[in-house]
């Protein structure tokens, strides 16, 4: 049963605003949160965006593959303007969208998940008026190959009339351009060049005057800079690199800023002064302190809700100050914070720096967590994302508490500065498991029965696999924070199956949540009795399902089927556990 997400957080407190044709003026939300939202029901899965240049304050998206093959005019924040028809070009797989200096619209049918499309093509239209026109028909298609392996692409724009593709490659990013345009004629593209830093590139957009070239992937993005003749040299310079959580799908300039959409139909907006200083970008889902104002309780300050641009921040959006009442420089602000069940949490704040900036102690529930942290800084700086440290959390509510105490020796005030903040599960990952596989998809319920019915698993055995191949229960120990990567372990092909196996000792009977994240198809049987089930057609998040389960006294065993359906193969997993009680271990005896 799938009850919350894996962030523990809360709605974005600030909400959307209309554009208008000079939406830089308007825009009210910082960078870390949408300007808008794809409001039209059509607009499922924005690939692809540019902004207009003959039609102010109107941005281009398209979907992808299974959609119509239509363009569709939108303001920033998301509100339709127009739906326009293409006609002679179906929507086989669109995943990228361009614009020329003649105001051409140049769609990509790129699209190619499978590496075995060779009916790949980018195909270009006249922009249409979005205010007058409901159609536009196709002027040229070009067909292309690539020069050596068939790749997938998510990524083009258009330099001089010519369209460049960019290539979605787990451990790289290869940009090919077309050598001449020939209507209709398949040609062989020309290797441009690898690029730095940048892979797995889910968009591309470059500036009007092409100096500037920027691509995206789910959780970063990088700009490059160079001449327009020397896209070679471009994408091999140092780039600003600034990393996300939006998920990213689609980028374009508008002037020199940025903005990005994705299939989750948020659009926000870059700023370009923000990744040129390469400031982090904090998560997206916070909890608005201003939301919580009228909970809130202050003692010895003064609150106010103050814009950012008040500070000389040019970004929208407003966090709470505060600031001492008295010549003793402290004081407090309380806020009420929530959590689903009782665990360890993580609690971080997104806070405002500057010169006037004091030292801020977090507590939660009367008790101080981590260590105070100086807010001074010789530049005003928003959005600083602030981890405290850990602490246990009741179900329901709790109190969060911040206090001045104290400043650098450099400060000219002691005010306090507070957009938002996160509460995330903190409990320790699985980090070591016994894996078996891979098995034909076919063979999953034969399979299932079989390990389901061995009660206490016999990790010597030996079972057959794929090709007739034997395959026994092996050690997996998880990269990064906590995740199992079984594309790596077991070296699958696609739709084949996999098992996990863990177990988990609690010294008495615990009711507790599980918290899983993984990709494709999977199940979790918790001492034989199937607890969860999923199909979702997406990359694993850690705590994307939460699971309420009794843990019984003694070790229980954690067994999980997964089903590869290609690209990423993994999960990650672990159980509530306030008390610090629990013990992971790859065999009972341990």
């Amino acid at each position: 049963m799938k009850l919350l997400s894996h962030l523990l957080v809360f709605a974005i407190g600030i909400g959307l605003y209309t554009a208008t044709t000079a939406p830089a003026a308007v825009i009210d939300t910082p960078p870390w949160q949408p300007t808008g939202k794809y409001v039209h029901a059509d607009i499922r899965e924005s690939s692809g965006i540019v902004a207009s240049r003959q039609f102010e304050g109107i941005y281009w998206t398209l979907n992808d593959s299974g959609n119509p093959a239509s363009l569709y005019a939108t303001k920033l924040d998301g509100e339709l303007i127009q739906e326009i028809g293409v006609k002679g070009s179906g929507n086989f797989d669109w995943e990228a969208l361009g614009i020329d200096e003649k105001n051409q619209l140049w769609i990509g049918e790129i699209g190619n998940n499978s590496r075995l499309r060779f009916d790949l093509k980018v195909v270009v239209v006249a922009e249409p008026n979005p205010f007058t026109e409901t159609e536009v028909e196709v002027i040229a298609s070009y067909p292309y190959r690539y020069p050596n392996e068939n790749v997938d692409a998510e990524g083009l724009f258009i330099v001089e009339g010519i369209p460049y593709i960019v290539s979605k490659e787990r451990e790289r990013a290869v940009l090919y351009g077309f050598p001449t345009l020939q209507a209709d004629t398949k040609q062989t593209l020309e290797r441009v060049g690898e690029f730095a830093g940048a892979k797995l590139v889910t968009g591309a957009g470059v500036s009007e005057d092409g100096t500037r070239l920027a691509v995206c992937t789910y959780d970063a993005l990088w700009v490059y800079r160079g001449t327009t003749g020397d896209l070679a040299k471009m994408i091999q310079s140092t780039p600003w690199s600034l990393p996300h959580s939006f998920y990213g799908e689609a980028i374009c300039f508008d002037g020199d800023d940025l903005v990005l959409t994705n299939e989750a139909r948020d659009i926000y907006m870059v700023p370009q002064f923000w990744y040129e200083q390469e400031w982090t970008l904090p998560p997206k889902n916070t909890q608005s302190a201003i939301d919580l104002l009228s909970k809130a309780a202050a003692h010895g300050v003064t609150v106010q809700v103050e814009s950012y641009r008040a500070e000389g921040i040019d970004i929208g959006g407003s966090h709470i100050a505060f600031t001492p009442e008295t010549a003793e420089e402290t004081g407090t602000l309380t806020l009420p914070i929530e959590a689903p069940y009782r665990d360890v949490y993580e609690v971080r704040a997104v806070l405002t720096r500057g010169q006037a900036y004091a030292h801020v102690q977090l507590s939660v529930n009367d008790t101080a967590i981590g260590t105070p942290y100086d807010c001074y800084s010789p530049e005003s700086i928003a959005g600083t994302l602030v981890s405290f440290g850990t602490a246990p959390l009741n179900a329901g509510e709790n109190q969060m508490m911040l206090s001045i105490v104290g400043k650098a020796s450099e400060a000219t005030g002691s005010k306090i500065g507070i957009d938002s903040f996160q509460v995330l599960h903190a409990s320790p990952f699985v980090k070591h498991y016994m894996i078996l596989g891979p098995f034909p998809k076919t063979d999953v319920n034969t399979i299932n029965e079989l390990l389901r019915s061995e009660g206490q698993l016999d990790l010597e055995k030996t079972y057959t696999g794929i090709d007739g191949k034997a395959v026994r229960w092996q050690t997996a120990t998880t990269r990064g924070k906590g995740y199992l990567d079984l594309r790596r372990d077991l070296s699958p092909t696609p739709m084949t199956v996999g098992y996990t196996l863990v177990y988990i000792h609690a010294p008495k009977a615990t009711d507790s949540v599980m918290l899983i994240g993984s990709d494709d198809k999977f199940a979790v049987w918790l001492n034989g009795t199937e607890i969860h089930r999923k199909s979702i057609n997406a990359g694993a998040t850690a705590d994307a399902d939460a699971v309420p389960c009794q843990l019984k006294a003694g070790w229980n065993t954690v067994l999980c089927q997964k089903i590869d359906n290609g690209w990423s193969w993994g999960l990650y997993l672990r159980f509530t556990d306030a008390n610090g009680m629990l013990r992971y271990a790859t065999h009972p005896a341990e």
